[in-house]
Protein backbone atom coordinates (compact mmCIF):
# COMPACT_ATOMS: atom_id res chain seq x y z
CA UNK A 1 0.00 0.00 0.00
CA UNK A 2 1.67 3.14 -1.09
CA UNK A 3 1.98 6.15 1.89
CA UNK A 4 -0.38 9.37 2.36
CA UNK A 5 1.30 12.62 1.22
CA UNK A 6 1.79 13.53 5.10
CA UNK A 7 4.58 10.37 5.48
CA UNK A 8 6.78 11.08 2.19
CA UNK A 9 9.77 12.97 3.26
CA UNK A 10 11.02 16.18 2.78
CA UNK A 11 13.81 16.65 1.32
CA UNK A 12 14.26 20.45 2.11
CA UNK A 13 12.53 21.02 6.19
CA UNK A 14 15.72 22.36 7.48
CA UNK A 15 15.60 25.22 4.93
CA UNK A 16 12.02 25.60 4.96
CA UNK A 17 11.64 25.25 9.04
CA UNK A 18 8.52 24.34 8.41
CA UNK A 19 6.29 21.58 7.40
CA UNK A 20 5.43 21.32 3.46
CA UNK A 21 2.52 18.62 3.51
CA UNK A 22 -0.62 18.87 4.86
CA UNK A 23 -0.99 16.41 8.32
CA UNK A 24 -3.20 13.34 8.16
CA UNK A 25 -5.88 15.53 10.04
CA UNK A 26 -5.46 18.23 7.33
CA UNK A 27 -5.89 15.99 4.52
CA UNK A 28 -9.18 14.74 5.76
CA UNK A 29 -10.36 17.84 5.00
CA UNK A 30 -9.03 18.18 1.48
CA UNK A 31 -11.43 16.75 -1.23
CA UNK A 32 -10.09 13.88 -3.85
CA UNK A 33 -9.51 15.25 -7.15
CA UNK A 34 -12.87 15.77 -9.65
CA UNK A 35 -14.74 16.38 -6.27
CA UNK A 36 -15.13 20.07 -6.62
CA UNK A 37 -15.34 19.57 -10.99
CA UNK A 38 -17.92 22.22 -11.77
CA UNK A 39 -17.96 24.53 -8.82
CA UNK A 40 -15.80 27.56 -10.71
CA UNK A 41 -14.69 29.46 -8.46
CA UNK A 42 -16.70 28.68 -5.58
CA UNK A 43 -14.21 25.80 -5.36
CA UNK A 44 -12.85 26.43 -2.14
CA UNK A 45 -9.06 26.69 -2.17
CA UNK A 46 -7.54 24.58 0.93
CA UNK A 47 -3.87 25.22 0.49
CA UNK A 48 -1.04 27.71 -0.85
CA UNK A 49 2.03 27.28 -1.56
CA UNK A 50 4.56 30.09 -3.02
CA UNK A 51 7.80 31.08 -3.79
CA UNK A 52 9.17 34.50 -5.66
CA UNK A 53 8.70 32.65 -8.75
CA UNK A 54 5.48 31.26 -8.59
CA UNK A 55 2.03 30.09 -6.09
CA UNK A 56 0.19 27.81 -6.35
CA UNK A 57 -3.33 27.21 -4.74
CA UNK A 58 -4.85 23.75 -4.51
CA UNK A 59 -8.40 22.91 -4.29
CA UNK A 60 -8.00 19.03 -4.89
CA UNK A 61 -5.44 16.19 -4.43
CA UNK A 62 -4.54 12.90 -4.37
CA UNK A 63 -3.71 11.73 -0.82
CA UNK A 64 -1.24 9.31 -2.39
CA UNK A 65 0.62 10.59 -5.76
CA UNK A 66 0.52 14.63 -4.99
CA UNK A 67 -0.93 15.30 -8.04
CA UNK A 68 -3.10 18.14 -7.03
CA UNK A 69 -5.40 20.39 -8.67
CA UNK A 70 -6.11 23.87 -8.56
CA UNK A 71 -4.63 27.62 -9.78
CA UNK A 72 -1.29 28.76 -11.02
CA UNK A 73 0.76 31.56 -11.04
CA UNK A 74 3.86 31.70 -12.33
CA UNK A 75 6.04 34.93 -12.43
CA UNK A 76 3.33 37.20 -11.39
CA UNK A 77 1.70 36.51 -14.70
CA UNK A 78 -1.98 37.09 -13.64
CA UNK A 79 -3.04 37.28 -17.80
CA UNK A 80 -1.65 33.70 -18.39
CA UNK A 81 -2.25 32.41 -14.66
CA UNK A 82 -4.60 29.26 -14.76
CA UNK A 83 -6.23 26.15 -13.48
CA UNK A 84 -4.68 23.01 -13.72
CA UNK A 85 -3.07 19.96 -12.68
CA UNK A 86 0.44 20.25 -10.30
CA UNK A 87 2.70 17.98 -8.58
CA UNK A 88 3.43 19.38 -4.61
CA UNK A 89 6.08 16.38 -4.42
CA UNK A 90 7.86 18.25 -7.65
CA UNK A 91 7.29 21.92 -5.94
CA UNK A 92 8.69 20.07 -2.69
CA UNK A 93 11.54 18.86 -3.99
CA UNK A 94 12.40 21.64 -6.00
CA UNK A 95 16.41 22.80 -5.98
CA UNK A 96 16.62 26.14 -4.82
CA UNK A 97 19.44 28.15 -6.98
CA UNK A 98 18.85 31.23 -4.71
CA UNK A 99 17.33 33.19 -2.64
CA UNK A 100 13.37 32.94 -2.83
CA UNK A 101 13.34 29.54 -5.17
CA UNK A 102 12.55 27.59 -2.37
CA UNK A 103 8.75 26.39 -2.46
CA UNK A 104 6.87 27.33 0.91
CA UNK A 105 3.93 26.73 2.11
CA UNK A 106 1.67 28.97 3.29
CA UNK A 107 0.98 28.08 7.31
CA UNK A 108 -1.51 31.19 7.69
CA UNK A 109 -3.60 30.57 4.71
CA UNK A 110 -7.35 29.69 5.87
CA UNK A 111 -9.26 28.03 3.38
CA UNK A 112 -12.01 29.70 1.51
CA UNK A 113 -13.69 29.99 -1.87
CA UNK A 114 -11.66 31.01 -5.20
CA UNK A 115 -13.25 33.97 -6.23
CA UNK A 116 -12.53 35.17 -2.13
CA UNK A 117 -8.72 34.00 -2.36
CA UNK A 118 -7.26 34.72 -5.93
CA UNK A 119 -6.15 37.80 -7.31
CA UNK A 120 -7.98 40.44 -8.90
CA UNK A 121 -7.19 40.92 -12.50
CA UNK A 122 -7.02 37.17 -13.29
CA UNK A 123 -9.02 34.90 -16.12
CA UNK A 124 -11.98 33.59 -14.49
CA UNK A 125 -13.02 30.04 -14.09
CA UNK A 126 -16.73 29.58 -14.95
CA UNK A 127 -19.01 26.79 -12.88
CA UNK A 128 -21.18 24.51 -14.50
CA UNK A 129 -23.64 26.80 -13.57
CA UNK A 130 -22.84 29.73 -15.98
Amino acid sequence: MRKLVSDMPELHHQLRGHRFYPTAAELRGIPALYAQDGKGEAAIIHAHYFSGWGDWYMTELDHRTGEAFGWACLGGDLLNAEWGYFDIVALESHVPTKPGTLVERDLHFTPAPANKVLPSGRRKLRSSED
